[in-house]
């Protein structure tokens, strides 16, 4: 703070504002400490303090300086606007429904219960991921907000992304053998389907030799319907059945993609709706659905895939969709996702399903990336990436059919085990009309959002 106050390269009202504050730092008591801090993007120099913004549950100016002195050389941030590369005008913070002081009493009572705790071999990942959490508050009160990353935003609000590629998760934070215990606890492979050789050679072959017209792609499908039937495959099957509705669209050159709506239409809608609303035991919801009536998570729903037996509430399945890679100037699709993820899992919990989980599917652009979300320990969302697959434009690509399939049912097991026992939690409630307790306590639940928003003009101008 000093250096800010003698700085000659500063203007002069920034150094005004900066002796204030260290005045205050030595006399708490002579101001309110409810103090919002926000700092341009594109102008560090400028700092804005409002008083008594009361949706912020930021640190008083005692905190915040005793943190840049200790914190702010030591804590690395992510590579600066990353993920983001136009957010140049002011973002803030917004904490709601914050249970940090619950949390901190929590802490206190789990502190000798090993069995509440994720370990691998002896090491406590849960305290590695909730300390990695502390360090990220310091940095947040710190730092530009528009500086942090997904990986920091999630952290904020409880989420843990694991990757086996530690580059784009929580892991790169960790040493090398902790990342080396972490892989094989990341993999699904148990849940992956059969494999299906016709429909791999009938793919290949439809690249090499297109059907010149619809009448020869209806024949061609109609051929691959039949052999797939006869084979007994889920991948055989899924893929013949995906054919007869993309093939009489792809004989005429690629569709057009540049609207969201398009792009579902094209190419999402026979994936999705062959795979997932088949089974008796789920059902599909398509655009602007939403969690819940109570819902603190303003955004809606592209997709959600929902269990027939349990109630509203009970999401198992939640995708999201771009027809390119842009993301948004606040939050992106990613951090969206996951934070509806974490709302669908707690209200699974709520309902008394056993060790539930909450699948993820992100499609921007030719990129589909696939999720799996659980609760290991009190507070930490485990988010794991369990795939990322290219989706075919053109008849060229659509070799890649067979491998997206694959993928997409790995997931659909994984969305039927919680299905299953949704099916059980409602039965016992029928049968007894009390609620099971799940396998994670109710007080496992984080109930906080922690959202990166743009300031407006109105209120910068205050």
């Amino acid at each position: 703070m000093s250096s800010i106050q003698d700085s000659k390269n500063l203007p002069e009202f920034a150094r005004q504002e900066a002796r204030r504050l260290a005045a205050l730092a030595k006399s708490p008591e002579a101001e309110h400490h409810s103090v919002n801090y926000n700092i341009a993007a594109g102008d560090s120099s400028v700092i804005n303090a409002f008083n008594n913004y009361q949706t912020q549950h930021l640190p008083s100016p005692v905190d915040q300086h005793h943190e840049e002195t200790d914190e702010e050389d030591k804590i690395p941030s992510d590579l600066p606007i990353h993920h983001h590369p136009r957010r140049t005008c002011e973002y803030t913070l917004t904490f709601t429904n914050s249970d940090e002081k619950e949390e901190e009493e929590e802490e206190e009572r789990w502190e000798d219960t090993v069995e509440l705790e994720w370990f691998l071999d002896g090491v406590c990942i849960s305290d590695l991921c909730l300390n990695f959490k502390k360090t990220t508050m310091k940095l947040a009160k710190c730092t530009d907000p528009a500086q942090l990353s997904d990986i920091r935003l999630l952290v904020l609000n409880d989420v843990y992304i694991f990757d086996k590629n530690a580059t784009s998760s929580i892991c790169k934070y960790f040493t090398s053998n902790v990342r080396t215990l972490l892989k094989p606890t990341l993999s699904f492979d148990a849940h992956l389907p059969t494999q299906g050789k016709k429909c791999y050679e009938q793919c290949r072959n439809i690249k090499m030799s297109y059907p010149v017209d619809w009448i020869s792609s209806m024949s061609l499908y109609s051929q691959y319907l039949e052999n797939a039937y006869e084979s007994k495959n889920v991948l055989n099957l899924h893929t013949a059945q995906i054919l007869t509705q993309i093939l009489p669209v792809l004989i005429n050159g690629q569709p057009d993609e540049s609207n969201e709506d398009s792009y579902v239409h094209y190419y999402l809608s026979p994936l999705l709706s062959s795979i997932f609303a088949s089974d008796p035991l789920l059902k599909t919801k398509w655009a602007n659905g939403k969690l819940s009536k109570n819902s603190n998570i303003r955004f809606k729903l592209d997709f959600s895939v929902d269990s027939t037996s349990g109630n509203d509430n009970c999401v198992v399945l939640i995708a999201k969709f771009k027809p390119t890679e842009k993301n948004s100037y606040a939050e992106s699709d990613f951090v969206k996702l996951a934070k509806q993820a974490k709302e669908a899992l707690n209200n699974l919990i709520i309902n008394g399903v056993m060790n539930p989980k909450v699948c993820g599917i992100q499609c921007k652009g030719e990129n589909v990336l696939t999720y799996v979300m659980d609760l290991p320990s009190p507070k930490v969302y485990r988010l794991i990436n369990v795939s990322r697959i290219k989706l075919f434009k053109g008849l060229d690509q659509i070799s890649l059919l067979p491998n997206i399939i694959t993928h997409l049912l790995r997931l659909k097991e994984v969305v039927l085990e919680t299905a299953t026992k949704i099916e059980e939690a409602s039965a016992d409630y029928r049968n007894s009309s009390k609620r099971s307790a799940s396998n994670s306590p109710v007080n496992w639940l984080s109930s906080g959002n922690v959202a990166l928003s743009r300031i407006a003009k109105k209120q910068k101008n205050k």
